[in-house]
């Protein structure tokens, strides 16, 4: 496995095949066509048969299907079809329901899309973030989101809030310089 966070930055100039001015527009999309995208992989979305019957995943839809087999079995068959009827229709709602929240996610993952500032052939370039490859040089603003995993050049006075990578509460404070070692994640200040 590789290591960043124990590289120079001249080390990583050379492994990476970059310099300070970043890549040219040909390399850079000659890696976006090599590597793919900088995003997550898109998850399946489930049927919607999958989605009502995990609906009956629950240990009290389980002890109300075994009394509605056992009010059944008593020949109490109003009861039966009345405790039935609940259970297809609470697993009818909650169906509707996750299928709304799944919609609804998918239209604002569409809708919401970043941006990150690169250095390409030297001059400061507003990409969107799926575009970023390795070896390029990304800058990064007060406020703004980092764009993908990378390797500090320069830092001044810069906190990351991690809590959703190592689960900080704070924001950490990052640094440039060359760390040794086999360090975890959340210990790599210049990552």
């Amino acid at each position: 496995m590789e290591f960043w966070h124990d590289k120079t930055i001249e080390d990583i100039y050379v492994r990476l095949k970059t310099n300070v001015r970043g890549l040219s527009e040909a390399e850079a999309h000659e890696r976006l066509k090599n590597y793919g995208t900088n995003a997550l992989p898109a998850q399946k979305r489930k049927s919607i048969f999958s989605i009502f019957f995990s609906q009956f995943k629950s240990p009290l839809i389980y002890v109300l299907l075994v009394a509605d087999a056992i009010v059944f079995f008593l020949k109490e068959y109003s009861d039966a079809y009345i405790i039935l009827f609940i259970l297809i229709f609470n697993a009818v709602l909650g169906t509707i329901q996750e299928g709304k929240a799944e919609n609804t996610l998918a239209a604002l993952q569409k809708f919401v899309k970043t941006r990150a500032e690169v250095i390409r052939e030297g001059k400061d370039l507003n990409i969107a973030d799926t575009d970023v490859v390795p070896g390029d040089i990304v800058l990064l603003q007060e406020g703004g989101k980092i764009p993908a995993d990378a390797r500090l050049i320069e830092a001044r006075n810069l906190k990351v809030a991690e809590a959703a990578l190592t689960g900080e509460s704070e924001p950490v404070r990052k640094i440039e310089s060359v760390l040794t070692g086999n360090l975890p994640t959340a210990e790599q200040k210049n990552m």
